[in-house]
């Protein structure tokens, strides 16, 4: 064969493979399947067992500050029965007197002292008014006809609104304690006049500590009620 029939053979072959590739290239790729949505887009994240136990030790967590809350309530509600029953000991005599109105005005005698003082801004009764407030207490369940207005009272410090509310804390509190004694409520009236009504008219420490109490009133009696 001579030197140009080579040279057209060689040609042909290129035009055929170059058209052969071309065609293939047209063709569409049967072994690519159609793309499908991935399961990440069409169903929700899985919780990884990491966050399932750091969930589980929140509610645990949660759940035992709760119960600690609860005892420590508990246990604050005993101590304070258990600090009055302590407080037992008093010289009302146990009978009856004929003369009860007597006792009230009687200056040695433990219900002579008819107020309970408390620190500023605090309704909190100290454990040394306890003893006052068990002496009429004891004094109001053997004398079932009295009955007691407990008068809360504020310094001149706060608000009218605020003063008032204070005072009627101060006087809700002496009443809770009577009732722990053993006074029926029906026998127990509060009303508070907030800084309206001072004992001491002066405007320094003494005056305002004078003036932050609770006033323990018998009706009919220091009252005209």
């Amino acid at each position: 064969m001579d030197r140009r029939n080579i040279l057209v053979a060689a040609c042909v072959s290129v035009t055929l493979v170059a058209c052969s590739t071309h065609k293939e290239l047209q063709q569409p790729n049967a072994a690519v399947a159609p793309s499908q949505p991935t399961k990440a887009t069409t169903e929700p994240p899985q919780l990884t067992d990491d966050y399932k136990q750091q969930q589980a030790e929140r509610e645990r967590q949660a759940e035992e500050r709760k119960r600690r809350d609860e005892e420590a309530a508990r246990l604050a509600a005993e101590a304070e029965q258990a600090q009055i029953k302590r407080l037992s000991q008093s010289s009302i005599p146990e009978e009856p007197l004929s003369d009860p109105i007597s006792m009230l005005k009687d200056s040695n005698s433990p219900l002579f002292n008819r107020s309970v003082y408390y620190e500023y801004d605090s309704y909190s009764i100290n454990q040394q008014y306890l003893q006052v407030i068990e002496a009429h207490a004891k004094f109001l369940v053997e004398h079932k006809g009295l009955k007691v207005r407990v008068e809360g009272n504020c310094d001149e410090h706060g608000s009218r609104e605020y003063n008032l509310a204070l005072g009627q804390r101060r006087a809700d509190s002496v009443k809770r304690a009577f009732t722990l004694f053993g006074v029926p409520t029906n026998q127990i009236s509060t009303v508070s006049f907030g800084a309206e009504k001072p004992r001491a008219t002066g405007h320094d420490d003494q005056a305002w500590a004078e003036n932050r109490r609770s006033d323990i009133m018998y009706v009919g009696i220091d009252t005209q009620d």
